[in-house]
């Protein structure tokens, strides 16, 4: 691994646009041992096969992020995943590109908001229905949770994944004392979303999705076995493995 990829400041790059987020996202996987390679990504041909099969361009950070990382599901493999390019499709007047791995919601762009470089992202906890969905707002870019996509994507302890348990009273101010606040990468209140720490080897992901848990989930992912521990043993509790959920 790299002795020169400092993570507080990489991701806050990340979120400058869509060239920042691929930077990020290719000097991650490095950091990890699975570089990035130019076979990685879905070819022209594909592209635009999926294209002509849907009757419509991609949308520019879409088409560019198929093209680079198409083929590295490795980095999309937790409760969200990446829709392989040919399973993309268009419901209810909207893309639908990633998807949580058993259809509880889906995320796509708008296809009226498709024609920017950089689309906002809307999301629906009823997909396949659409007399039920509800397609809410979800991020303002989608290179912003591209790279969040990626990190919840990534868990990052050997091959165990992270550790998590219910947050108690105290954890978050010791995470925010203890470790950089990043820039929200979804829309929405801290106290319904997810908010994301950064520190040298380890983030930690404060998720407060959950209605049924009163302060939400704590969730640590780390570079290496040592900063996972040492996150643990400081914020001591009923850690138990996420498992790449």
């Amino acid at each position: 691994m790299s002795t020169t990829f400092d993570l507080p400041a990489e991701l806050s790059a990340s979120l400058a646009g869509p060239a920042a987020a691929w930077r990020f996202v290719e000097r991650f996987a490095a950091h990890l041992g699975a570089p990035v390679e130019e076979a990685h990504g879905c070819t022209e041909e594909e592209l635009a096969a999926a294209e002509q099969r849907l009757g419509l361009p991609l949308p520019g950070a879409l088409r560019e992020a198929y093209g680079r990382f198409g083929r590295r599901f490795d980095l999309f493999g937790g409760q969200e995943q990446w829709i392989p390019l040919e399973d993309v499709e268009v419901e209810d007047g909207i893309l639908i590109f990633m998807a949580e791995r058993y259809w509880y919601w889906a995320v796509g762009i708008r296809l009226d908001q498709a024609g920017g470089d950089d689309p906002p992202l809307v999301t629906d906890a009823t997909p396949g229905d659409p007399v039920e969905a509800e397609w809410e707002p979800m991020a303002d870019r989608f290179s912003a949770a591209f790279v969040e996509s990626v990190l919840n994507g990534n868990l990052l302890c050997d091959d165990m994944g992270g550790m998590r348990r219910e947050a108690a009273p105290g954890d978050i101010d010791h995470v925010e004392r203890e470790f950089t606040p990043l820039p929200p990468f979804e829309e929405g209140p801290a106290e319904d979303g997810r908010r994301w720490y950064a520190g040298p080897e380890v983030l930690v992901c404060v998720d407060r999705t959950d209605p049924d848990v009163e302060l939400g989930w704590l969730c640590v992912r780390a570079f290496n076995r040592q900063a996972l521990d040492g996150m643990c043993a400081a914020l001591r509790g009923d850690w138990t493995y996420t498992m790449n959920y």
